[in-house]
C-alpha cells in the first residue's frame, strides 16, 4: 500500500478507542499561567512529533502543546482564528483558497512566522507526510505576500478549513528550522505552540515535558507552568488515578463509566467512530457472490445490529447503516435503518441471486479496540442464513494494515473515526486503492455524486453529502454496525473548559484550564 494511504487508517483507529488520561500536581485559580504541572497520560507513545507524521487522534496533544495551526476548530464542528485571522474560498468550485496570517507571531525559536514559512510548511506536509490522501487535491502553496498565503488544488476540496485547524495536523506549522533539520522533526518541537518539549526532561517512548513558550503571542492561552505526557498502557490504572486524586481526565470504555461516576467523576461523551465489515471485494474478483448487490443487501439484511450494539457497547452507542456520525455533513438520519432486521427476507435475497444454500468467505478484522467482537457477532448472523467466514484476525495495526492492503481478503473488519464526507470518501469510495477500498472499486454514478458535491458551495454541499450516504449504503458496499460514543471522565472540580464533540480531540493546549476554587 503506497504510504500516503497510512495514515487514515491509524486515525480510525486511534479515534476508536486509544485512552488519553491527566494528572494534576496543583491547580489554583483560572486564566493565564496559573496552574502548576498538569500531567497527561497516553495509552501509547507518540508515532512521531513531527505533525506531518503523527497519527491524528492518539498524537494529537503531543503535536498541539508545541505547534499552533493556522486555524482552529471547537468542539462543534465552528472554525475560529489561530495563526491565521482571514480565510476563505475565492471564486466558485473549491479551488482556490487564501489565508491571512496574525501579524507579530514569532517561532519558539524566536524566528517570525511569515507567508514564506507557512507556505514552505504546508508544501512539507503534502509531500512528506502520513496524510497525503486528504491533501492529495493540493497542488502548489504560495506566499502572495509578507502575511498572505494562497492554496491552490487541482480538483475541488471543500474541507481545507478543517485540514488547517489542530484536529488534522495539517496546518500546525513547522520552523523554516525545523525544516532545515528533518531529521529531528520526530523528537524536537519547532512549532510556534503555546509550549516547547524540556528535551532534558523527556525520554521518548515513557514521558514528555512541556514548559511555557516565552514567544508565545497569546500569554492567556498558556495555563500551566508545566504539562508531563506519561506513557501508560493500562486503563485500569488509569482510572485509579483519577479515582485517587492524582488524576484529573482520561478516556474510558463502555465498562469504565460505572464506575467512574460511582467516584463522583464527571462524564461526557460524543459520537466517535463506526465499526462493521467492509464488503471490499465489490467486483466479485475472489468472492464471486460479492459482485451482486442482491448478496450485499442480504449481508445487510441478516445483521441484528441492535443486539450486537447492546452487547459490545451497552447503551453508549447506537445501530447504523452507514458510515457517518450524527453532527457531520454527510449523516442521513433515514439512512440508519436502511436494512432493518430481516434473516428472511436476507435468504430470498440470496436464493434470487443464485445461493440458496450460501456460500463460504474468507474475513480479516483486527484483534483490538472491540472491532473483532464485533466481526465475529457479524459472522454468527451470517451463518443463520448459510454464509461460513473463516476469520483471520491480526494483532498489531502493522499487521493489519498488511492484510486490508494485500487484495487477500474480500472482507475487512473496520473501526473508524468521524470525518467529513470528502475525506471519508478518499478512504473508502473513490477508485484507488486505500486499506478501506483495497480493490479500487469503482462506481461512476458515485464518483460523479463525490464530485459534485465537492465543488457545491457550502450551502449547497451537505444535502449532496447526504444522497451521496443513502446511495453508497443501498449500494451495500459494507455492513456497517454500530457507532460508538468517545467517552472522557473527569475532575470537574480541578479542571475546566475539556469537551469532547463529534470528530474532535478534546482541546488541552488552549481549553483545559484550572478550575476556579
Amino acid at each position: 500500500m503506497p504510504r500516503r494511504r497510512t495514515a487514515t487508517v491509524l486515525t480510525a483507529c486511534a479515534l476508536l478507542a486509544a485512552p488519553l488520561t491527566a494528572c494534576n500536581g496543583s491547580s489554583t485559580g483560572g486564566g493565564g499561567t496559573n496552574g502548576d504541572t498538569l500531567t497527561l497520560v497516553s495509552a501509547a507513545a507518540p508515532a512521531s512529533l513531527d505533525p506531518a507524521k503523527a497519527n491524528v487522534g492518539s498524537d494529537n496533544w503531543f503535536v498541539n502543546l508545541t505547534y499552533d495551526s493556522l486555524l482552529r476548530m471547537g468542539p462543534g464542528g465552528t472554525v475560529t482564528p489561530d495563526l491565521a485571522t482571514a480565510w476563505g474560498y475565492t471564486g466558485s468550485g473549491n479551488r482556490e483558497f487564501s489565508l491571512t496570517l496574525r501579524a507579530g507571531v514569532r517561532f519558539a525559536d524566536g524566528t517570525p512566522v511569515t507567508a514564506q514559512a507557512v507556505a514552505a510548511s504546508l508544501n512539507y506536509a503534502r509531500t512528506h507526510g502520513l496524510n497525503q490522501s486528504w491533501d492529495s487535491a493540493i497542488d502548489s502553496v504560495t506566499a502572495t505576500g509578507p502575511l498572505t498565503v494562497r492554496i491552490h488544488c487541482s480538483s475541488p476540496h471543500p474541507d481545507l478549513p478543517q485540514l488547517l485547524s489542530q484536529v488534522l495536523l495539517v496546518g500546525s506549522v513547522i520552523s523554516p528550522s525545523g525544516l532545515a533539520h528533518q531529521e529531528d522533526l520526530g523528537t524536537a518541537s519547532y512549532g510556534a505552540g503555546p509550549y516547547v518539549l524540556d528535551v532534558a526532561h523527556t525520554v521518548s517512548g515513557d514521558h514528555y515535558t512541556y514548559t511555557p513558550n516565552p514567544n508565545y503571542w497569546d500569554k492567556s492561552k498558556i495555563h500551566w507552568k508545566r504539562v508531563v505526557i506519561k506513557v501508560i498502557a493500562n486503563p485500569t490504572s488509569a482510572l485509579q488515578a483519577v479515582e485517587t486524586g492524582q488524576a484529573d481526565v482520561l478516556g474510558i470504555n463502555s465498562g469504565q463509566v460505572a464506575t467512574a461516576k460511582g467516584s463522583g467523576l464527571a462524564v461526557t461523551m460524543s459520537p466517535a467512530a463506526f465499526v462493521g465489515v467492509n464488503l471490499v471485494d465489490r467486483a466479485g474478483v475472489l468472492a464471486p457472490p460479492l459482485k451482486d448487490v442482491r448478496v450485499r443487501q442480504a449481508l445487510n439484511y441478516a445483521v441484528d445490529r441492535a443486539a450486537i450494539t447492546k452487547a459490545v457497547v451497552q447503551q453508549y452507542g447506537q445501530p447504523t447503516d452507514e458510515i457517518s456520525l450524527p453532527g457531520l455533513d454527510g449523516y442521513a438520519s433515514d439512512a440508519d435503518n436502511h436494512y432493518p432486521y430481516d434473516p428472511a427476507r436476507a435468504k430470498q435475497l440470496l436464493a434470487a441471486a443464485g445461493y440458496p444454500d450460501g456460500f463460504a468467505l474468507t474475513m480479516e478484522t483486527q484483534g483490538f479496540l472491540g472491532i473483532d467482537l464485533v466481526t465475529q457477532a457479524v459472522v454468527a448472523e451470517w451463518r443463520k442464513i448459510g454464509v461460513t467466514v473463516n476469520i483471520t484476525t491480526d494483532s498489531s495495526i502493522g499487521q493489519w494494515l498488511g492484510n486490508a492492503t494485500s487484495k487477500r481478503f474480500p472482507v475487512l473488519g473496520f473501526g473508524y473515526g468521524g470525518a467529513s464526507t470528502y475525506l471519508l470518501s478518499l478512504d473508502w469510495m473513490l477508485p484507488h486503492p486505500t486499506a478501506f477500498n483495497p480493490f479500487a472499486s469503482q462506481d461512476p454514478q458515485l464518483t460523479s455524486m463525490l464530485a459534485a458535491a465537492a465543488a457545491a458551495p457550502a450551502a449547497q454541499a451537505p444535502a449532496l453529502d447526504q444522497n451521496v450516504m443513502r446511495y453508497v449504503v443501498d449500494q451495500a458496499w459494507f455492513v456497517s454496525v454500530l457507532r460508538m460514543e468517545g467517552i472522557y471522565a473527569f475532575n470537574s472540580h480541578k479542571i475546566s473548559g475539556f469537551s469532547a464533540g463529534v470528530s474532535y480531540i478534546p482541546d488541552i493546549a488552549w481549553n483545559t484550564v484550572p478550575a476556579k476554587s
